[in-house]
């Protein structure tokens, strides 16, 4: 790995650089990549090319905060976001809370070298909790899988009378004579099964109007 690939990468987006390029100045000092992008169309090539780890959307004095940017960038690259406007609104800090930002910071220009420690506890937190996500995403994979294999155990059991280790080393043996992994052999078992079971249904279905044809013949007959 690269040691540009380590480094941390903050996208800011403003009208207004003169706030936004001392932010990134700040970052860069400690050790992040942050780069300043004036309008949303180059804020989106830049993500695009290389997805950010956090991006900054910076708010001017009057100006509205660009929420569906933001969430916009959360969709497509799964990246967050947090603003970083020119004053303290409690209604509009509401309103990034409501879509999605992980904080609204105030930067007063005498207080902007205590946004950054927030800025990178939130990008930090962010970090935290994707990790969590993918190993919970891991373990519920997991889990489908071990469903999967113990289904097809279920299934051997039954119908060739064997105990469940018996029915495990059928299917891994199934599986080193394929070639196959254990847990492909063992989808690959139940979607036979299940196709067997919908011809199955079918044939009865049929042979159930066949009976019906019959019923009805027999009533038209007796008449």
């Amino acid at each position: 790995m690269t040691k540009r690939s380590k480094r941390r990468r903050v996208l800011i987006v403003t009208d207004d650089t003169s706030v936004a390029t001392r932010v990134a100045e700040l970052l860069v000092e400690r050790g992040y990549e942050a780069s300043v992008h004036r309008n949303p169309a180059d804020l989106m090539a830049a993500a695009s090319a290389d997805s950010p780890d956090l991006v900054i959307l910076c708010v001017a004095v009057g100006v509205e905060p660009n929420y569906s940017l933001g969430t916009t960038l959360m969709g497509m690259f799964d990246v967050p976001y947090i603003v970083l406007a020119a004053a303290w609104d409690e209604s509009a800090a509401h309103a990034a809370a409501q879509n999605g930002a992980l904080a609204f910071l105030a930067s007063a220009y005498p207080n902007l070298h205590d946004c950054v420690p927030v800025i990178i506890a939130a990008l930090e937190r962010h970090t935290e909790l994707r990790a969590l996500q993918q190993r919970m995403e891991q373990v519920i994979q997991a889990l489908q899988h071990a469903r999967t294999i113990s289904t097809a155990c279920g299934v051997l059991m039954e119908r060739m009378h064997l105990n469940r280790s018996e029915a495990f080393e059928t299917l891994r043996a199934a599986a080193r004579t394929r070639r196959m992994r254990l847990l492909d052999t063992a989808a690959t078992l139940l979607a036979a099964l299940e196709a067997l079971n919908e011809v199955g249904e079918a044939g009865a279905a049929l042979a159930a109007e066949r009976d019906c044809d019959r019923v009805r013949s027999s009533l038209r007959k007796s008449r």
